[in-house]
């Protein structure tokens, strides 16, 4: 049996439930209207009966008050009574009634609250009547056409996001070959590679000018001369190469006060300090021009690393989503086996779940 055919056989069966429970229903809450109508008549009855001069005159009194409260009470609670569910909701109410309003007045109107009890057995009699054909005619519930709504839904949606996901593959891709194009461009490699000699041949210079020049820091600092190009100096041995002029000042005055160890440091100091400060400034200045040249290229290299690891993170985020999407299509097309399985008992046929 094709699916379709069985979905349909079991609407047709449900409906036919459906329908037998309300008739069901309609002739139970009948019978139990006619039974209601009997109670309610006894009830007037009792209400009317004159209590025997033989009771004693203080029971008399309670007997009274409780009789006006149970019948009162009694109505009440039937005439909530519409159709024959409403039974289950009175039945524990009735009980507790009879405890709390019903043990003097048996002792005067025995037979007419036995009377009344034995309708009222009756009615709960019918109510429980009511549940057992009940039980025979409830037509299980099943989700089926529910899950396989929500399973095309959640298919399409998959898709979707697959979708979504190789676009985002795609421009990752096209931004990656963009960057490579771009980082092998002539002029880019160039500048790169000029960056970089510049760069190692600045750092290299400084490191060998401070290296020397910081052999005169310890006995220029002996000597606590009152001058502020010293103090500068004693500080950073790399002032010498950036005010090369004023550091051969401060040679000149304590240049006499050198130990001999001291004497070749001075002497390179003198002959080389201002060139290699012009050097290095130049060697700057042509770094800086580099850099301005370069600025450009890596804006555009910045901008599409930028991209790149945005689209790498949104691509993480819908594989995750997808991985999640895809464990919940799995829950519910088990689900679905197991509505499938539930349908083919109550159809009592195998279905054919193929298209």
């Amino acid at each position: 049996m094709k699916l379709k055919e069985a979905l349909h056989k079991y609407e047709t069966m449900k409906e036919k439930s459906e329908n037998e429970i309300i008739r069901i229903a309609e002739k139970h809450t009948k019978n139990a209207k006619v039974i209601i109508s009997k109670i309610l008549k006894y009830l007037e009855e009792l209400n009317k009966k004159e209590i025997s001069k033989n009771v004693d005159p203080r029971l008399a009194k309670i007997v009274k008050m409780e009789r006006e409260t149970y019948i009162r009470a009694l109505q009440n609670m039937l005439e909530k009574i519409q159709d024959i569910k409403d039974i289950e909701k009175i039945l524990p109410e009735i009980s507790r009634l009879h405890i709390a309003h019903g043990r003097h007045l048996l002792l005067v109107f025995e037979k007419d609250v036995y009377r009344i009890n034995a309708l009222l057995k009756d009615l709960s009699n019918e109510y429980t009547a009511y549940l057992s054909a009940l039980k025979t005619l409830q037509f299980p519930e099943i989700e089926t056409k529910r899950l396989l709504k929500e399973i095309e839904n959640l298919r399409k949606h998959i898709d979707e996001q697959e979708l979504l996901l190789k676009q985002f593959i795609e421009s990752l891709h096209n931004l990656e070959v963009e960057k490579e194009q771009l980082e092998k461009l002539p002029e880019f490699s160039i500048l790169k590679e000029n960056e970089e000699k510049l760069k190692r041949e600045i750092l290299s210079r400084e490191l060998s000018a401070r290296s020397k020049l910081s052999k005169l820091q310890k006995p220029i600092k002996r000597m606590r001369l009152p001058d502020k190009h010293a103090n500068e100096f004693l500080k950073n041995s790399g002032y010498a190469l950036e005010h090369p002029q004023a550091f051969l000042e401060v040679l000149e005055k304590v240049e006499g006060k050198l130990d001999k160890k001291y004497k070749k440091t001075s002497e390179w100091a003198k002959r080389n300090i201002v060139k290699e400060a012009q050097t290095i400034k130049e060697l700057k200045e042509e770094l800086t021009n580099v850099e301005r040249k370069l600025a450009h290229f890596k804006s555009k290299e910045e901008s599409i690393q930028k991209a790149l690891e945005e689209l790498k993170q949104k691509i993480k985020q819908r594989e995750e989503k997808i991985k999640v999407l895809k464990e919940e299509l799995q829950n519910l097309e088990k689900k679905l086996k197991e509505s499938i399985s539930e349908l083919e008992r109550i159809v009592g046929d195998k279905i054919d779940v193929d298209p």
